[in-house]
């Protein structure tokens, strides 16, 4: 009965130890093995067995590649693999590459997380989507989010990183889970983080208010430390070398086909059995599901949050409109919240005034409580001051600016007499009251045709050219100066 071959460790023993000088007996008795056998491998009857992995690839090329080219060690592994270049488990490859790279070992820590405790958020670029329409690619955003004791992933895609589409994606991965970690670790995108900190981040108040809806601690990732999300960052990468590449071949033509394929290999994805695990994410995330906050019995309703400065005509800008906050506030900056069908605006807390929420752009929204009295309004400093400032410039330009300021609300069109004040500068002085002239007579006192006629001269029946007889036309050899008839060699007719 033939005996067991010596394993590949004490093969590559026997090897040290004769470099080293040993004879066969003393490395008989190093390796527990008879001097018979030493003999036959050191002969070389049986060298052949032994691994010579620099005669079938170069391992300086594999570490290039790793290192420089940030190929990871799996893909590296495969390729070889697939060339019959080695025949290895995977295990074994990692371990001769930090035998030949002692440089790539750092100092690392297992964390150990507690079920339920936490989730981990990240974005990365999407697949693009084609309008069949016009042929228009639109890009999207792929949004991330892992529990980290169980790795039970969510993820969809989106059009943009922007907070409406943040806290909508939020709310469907903690319905997606059935339950709210206690703890979440996003990135320092602006919809998360309005300035980052290593120890006092500025947490974006739209996102600050998700987390007190869903009673929750927002604790984001360190600056350029991807470590300290280190799951969702895996998990990302796993995504784009799996479901990217499945997917390579398929044009998607709406965000809804987009994210109902990637729903698909997401149920695959949490089936799939887990390395480290040693089960799949599924059947992890039945235990962690109980340890989960429950949600709330109220549905959260989306905000956005932007700052504004209340202008002297008593409207701030919030995303393409103007809406009206009370005069008193006029200069001070406001907190403005948005959702889909209301606008509000705060100050200290303080809620001034609600509106309902325009969809066009440009539109102004008022409220005309919000105005002073018209009297004080007409005797305040800004409008004062531009009734001065036009009466200086011509009685035309005077004259617009005040039925601009004569209406029940003089403040409605401040900006407006603010805009027809600057072209003062801008064109001469004659030019602009006859432009302002016309405006009156046509009743169009906007900034757009104003300007439009600022910048032709006046109509002057001096400056018409005299045309000059033309023998080809009837009107110059019948028709002399001073005549209002014209007459034909055998017909009159009288003007």
């Amino acid at each position: 009965m033939a005996r067991r071959p010596i394993s590949v460790n004490k093969q590559s023993e026997m090897l040290r130890l004769k470099d080293l000088g040993l004879k066969e007996r003393a490395i008989a008795r190093a390796i527990g093995s008879s001097r018979k056998t030493v003999r036959k491998y050191l002969t070389g009857s049986q060298r052949a067995s032994v691994p010579e992995v620099q005669q079938l690839f170069s391992w300086e090329e594999v570490i290039r590649e790793h290192q420089v080219n940030d190929v990871s060690l799996q893909l590296l592994w495969d390729e070889l693999k697939d060339s019959g270049k080695i025949s290895w488990s995977y295990s074994y490859f990692w371990k001769q590459y930090q035998k030949h790279c002692p440089s790539s070992k750092e100092v690392t820590m297992i964390r150990q997380h507690i079920s339920g405790e936490r989730a981990e958020i990240d974005y990365c670029d999407g697949i693009d989507i084609l309008d069949l329409a016009t042929g228009e690619i639109t890009r999207t955003h792929l949004f991330v989010g892992v529990l980290c004791r169980s790795r039970y992933t969510y993820a969809e895609f989106s059009f943009t990183q922007k907070s409406v589409d943040f806290l909508n994606s939020h709310v469907r991965m903690f319905n997606f889970f059935g339950g709210v970690p206690r703890q979440l670790a996003p990135d320092n995108l602006k919809s998360a983080v309005n300035k980052a900190h290593k120890y006092d981040p500025d947490i974006n108040p739209a996102y600050q208010r998700l987390a007190h809806h869903y009673n929750l601690a927002v604790v984001p990732a360190r600056v350029r430390t991807p470590k300290d999300k280190a799951i969702v960052e895996r998990s990302v990468q796993i995504f784009q070398k799996w479901f990217y590449k499945k997917v390579r071949k398929r044009t998607f033509t709406s965000l809804l086909e987009l994210n109902k394929a990637l729903e698909d290999h997401l149920v695959e994805f949490n089936n799939k059995k887990h390395r480290i695990l040693g089960c799949s994410r599924s059947e992890a995330f039945l235990e962690e599901k109980h340890d989960l906050n429950l949600l709330p019995e109220n549905e959260f309703v989306i905000r956005t949050h932007k700052k504004a400065t209340l202008h002297h005509d008593c409207h701030l800008f919030f995303e393409t409109n103007y809406y009206s906050a009370p005069w008193e506030y006029r200069g001070k900056e406001l907190d403005v919240w948005g959702s889909e069908k209301t606008v509000e605006v705060f100050f200290e807390g303080k809620l001034l005034s609600q509106h309902a929420r325009s969809k066009g752009k440009n539109k102004v929204i008022t409220n005309k409580d919000h105005y002073p009295a018209a009297h004080k309004a007409y005797l305040e400093v800004t409008p004062q001051y531009l009734l001065d400032k036009s009466k200086s410039a011509g009685d035309d330009i005077y004259r617009l600016i005040e039925s601009l300021f004569s209406g029940p609300h003089p403040l409605q069109h401040l900006r407006r007499a603010q805009g027809i004040i600057a072209l003062i500068k801008k064109y001469p002085q004659e030019q602009l009251n006859y432009a302002c002239e016309q405006a009156l007579l046509l009743n169009r006192p906007y900034i757009r045709f104003i300007e439009a006629m600022a910048k032709r001269p006046p109509y002057k029946s001096s400056e018409i050219p005299k045309r000059e007889d033309n023998p080809y036309l009837r009107q110059g050899d019948l028709l002399t100066e001073g005549e209002t008839t014209w007459t034909s060699p055998t017909t009159n007719y009288i003007n």
